[in-house]
């Protein structure tokens, strides 16, 4: 193989056969290629102008129609001006439809009370119906919002309407989608009085525009004032999609293109895809109704007889470049055949196979040391790149790493800040009330009288009731972060439990308070749980409601279902926002940061009751203040006891 190029080099006679060749080669393909375009251009003309010549036909037949609708109308509105009777109307709608072949039905409808003998609505509609006239007054119905009737009454002028289902339960209505030209009635005074709305059957107006077909695969489209489709071969898209539904703006801007021009009335052809086949769009306006019609004709019919002559081209070439180059492939196969699977594997790897190598190759020509030398520099780019993710994905994961813990440390570091100032308030606030009173009972004890030292001792012992709550508090929510169990053991009466607490609160200098009591409970009704944790939550509740009620009294309801106990705790408080509900079970929330308390009383309580089996929860239907409902399980063997 190697002596052919040696030969090609050494043979001037080669060299110039090779070069003639070629020549001959250049002139065949430009002389074809130049009649096949030429021929190309003559054929686009005659389908352009044979689908433009389709589209106005289609377009003056379909505005005769209508022009005949129209003139029908105008012709009967000087009667029903000049003889405004009932029966007169009847007839008069009757007679439109009788003298225009066309016309699918007439209605012409009166003003509300115009003839106030009949009551508010008077309408007199004829209807065609296969080969009869039907005549009636339509039944009452809201007329006067349906669009053939507000549409001109609005414009005060005639106008066609969009195409819409003429049904109406208990009326006559026509059998199929309609389009109506509907004219405003007016009085010698212009008083506006009615509307005459004639109506065309939308179904044969679709046949009428789709009725001639140049190709065989062409087929026509009416878009209305929108956009919607009123005529077009499926009929899934009829009135309830546009020419633009579905379709992405940059990938289909010659379809928007298209549907923009239709609705300004423009007039042309446009090349452009539909359903992925390329296509030749006629489109033209109806300007009596805002309308356009549209002729859209397959590609591959307008040039099905320039494809066969091209075939036909396509053929005489190939014979002749197969004859021609059958020498060349002979030649020149062997050394070009090793550069194509090079460069084909070379395109495999880079398209979507980054991670495919490239096979070395056993050759020890320059071909062999291509491949082998891609191959060697795949390797190491390779090796680099992994390498480099490697590193960015450790990097990535260190950062977030980082930033979540610095940011979690400085939430904790705000949390513990504010937590420490709180609690430094709440416990430094009573302290200092004592401290006052030691001293002044430690200065003037003897000038005191007994009720001053009465309410001093009761002040004083207030406020160290409230540090010891915040030390259990405290305590409570360290048990809870435990994760210790609790235990249910004691047997505590419903009721005892609950004068209890309430006894409490007078014994802590609380007897303003009006705190009440109501049980549907008997006093042998008992439970097995935790009486120190029930104790403290029913406390809590209480306490929360005492600091909110103000003045106003706080109930405390007991309640049992077959299966729970209910403590219900009832306030006419201020009441808790919206907004606010779903914060107030957690830790340290407050609605109110100059409040006592550290916000932990409703978290801790929540979940030691939850630890027991019950719950605890606001009652959000209740609107005259708080109510919170704090329920625990009843055994049946714990329902009655008798000691």
């Amino acid at each position: 193989m190697t002596i052919v190029p040696k030969h090609i080099q050494r043979s001037m006679s080669l060299k110039l056969g090779l070069a003639i060749v070629l020549f001959v080669v250049l002139v065949f393909v430009v002389s074809l290629g130049f009649l096949f375009v030429s021929t190309y251009r003559i054929v686009k003309q005659e389908a352009m102008e044979r689908a433009t010549v389709v589209l106005n036909n289609t377009a003056l037949r379909v505005t005769g129609y209508m022009n005949e609708i129209e003139t029908a109308t105008t012709n009967i509105e000087w009667l029903v001006q000049s003889n405004l009777r009932p029966d007169s109307i009847l007839c008069y709608s009757r007679r439109v439809v009788e003298l225009n072949p066309d016309v699918n039905g007439c209605s012409i409808t009166m003003e509300p009370y115009y003839f106030p003998e009949l009551g508010r609505y008077f309408s007199a509609y004829s209807v065609r119906q296969a080969d009869s006239i039907v005549t009636v007054r339509e039944g009452d119905y809201d007329y006067y919002s349906k669009v053939w009737y507000k549409t001109p009454f609005n414009l005060g002028r005639a106008c066609w309407v969009d195409p819409f289902d003429d049904y109406n339960a208990g009326t006559l209505s026509a059998s199929e989608l309609i389009v109506s030209y509907c004219k405003p009635l007016y009085n010698r005074d212009s008083t506006f009085f009615g509307v005459i709305a004639t109506d065309l059957s939308l179904k044969w107006l679709s046949q009428t525009i789709s009725q001639e077909k140049p190709y065989p695969h062409s087929y026509s489209i009416m878009l209305g004032k929108e956009g919607h489709f009123f005529v077009h071969p499926d009929t899934a898209k009829l009135f309830t999609q546009t020419i633009f539904s579905g379709l992405d703006p940059k990938e289909n801007a010659d379809v928007f293109t298209l549907g923009v021009a239709m609705m300004k009335g423009q007039s042309g052809c446009m090349q452009l895809n539909v359903n992925g086949q390329p296509c030749y769009v006629f489109y033209q306006p109806l300007q009596h109704a805002g309308w356009s019609i549209a002729l859209v004709c397959p590609e591959s019919d307008i040039f099905v007889g320039h494809k066969r002559v091209g075939y036909a081209i396509l053929a005489l070439i190939t014979i002749g470049l197969l004859l021609i180059l059958v020498f060349c492939l002979r030649t020149v196969g062997h050394f070009v055949e090793p550069l194509n699977k090079l460069a084909e594997q070379s395109r495999y790897i880079a398209s979507v196979h980054f991670d495919e190598r490239m096979p070395r190759s056993e050759r020890t020509d320059v071909v062999g040391a291509l491949q082998n030398s891609f191959a060697t520099m795949q390797e190491s780019i390779h090796e680099h790149v992994g390498e480099l993710q490697r590193a960015n994905e450790e990097a990535e994961q260190r950062n977030r790493q980082l930033l979540n813990a610095s940011r979690l440390a400085q939430e904790a570091e705000q949390k513990k800040a504010a937590f420490i100032q709180d609690i430094s308030h709440q416990i430094r606030t009573p302290l200092n009330i004592i401290q006052g009173f030691l001293h002044v009972l430690y200065e003037a004890a003897d000038t005191l009288s007994e009720s001053e030292k009465e309410s001093i001792v009761s002040a004083m012992h207030h406020n160290s009731s409230a540090i010891t709550r915040i030390s259990t508090m405290l305590v409570s929510a360290a048990r809870l972060e435990s994760d210790a169990a609790i235990s249910a053991d004691d047997l505590v009466g419903c009721n005892d439990l609950a004068r209890d607490v309430i006894a409490s609160f007078y014994q802590d200098g609380s007897g303003g308070l009006d705190l009440r009591i109501e049980t549907s409970l008997p006093d042998t009704l008992h439970m097995r749980t935790n009486r120190e944790v029930l104790y403290h939550a029913l406390r809590e509740l209480l306490f929360n409601a005492k600091k909110f009620a103000g003045d106003s009294p706080v109930r405390l309801l007991l309640t049992a279902t077959a299966t729970t106990v209910c403590y219900t705790v009832e306030d006419h408080g201020p009441g808790i926002p919206e907004s606010e509900r779903e914060h107030i079970f957690k830790h340290f929330f407050k609605l109110n940061d100059f409040t006592e308390g550290l916000g932990l009383g409703l978290a801790i309580s929540r979940r030691f009751v939850r630890k027991l089996g019950g719950d605890l929860i606001l009652d959000t239907h209740y609107t005259q203040g708080c109510r919170f409902v704090l329920s625990l399980p009843l055994a049946e063997e714990d329902k009655v006891f008798i000691p």
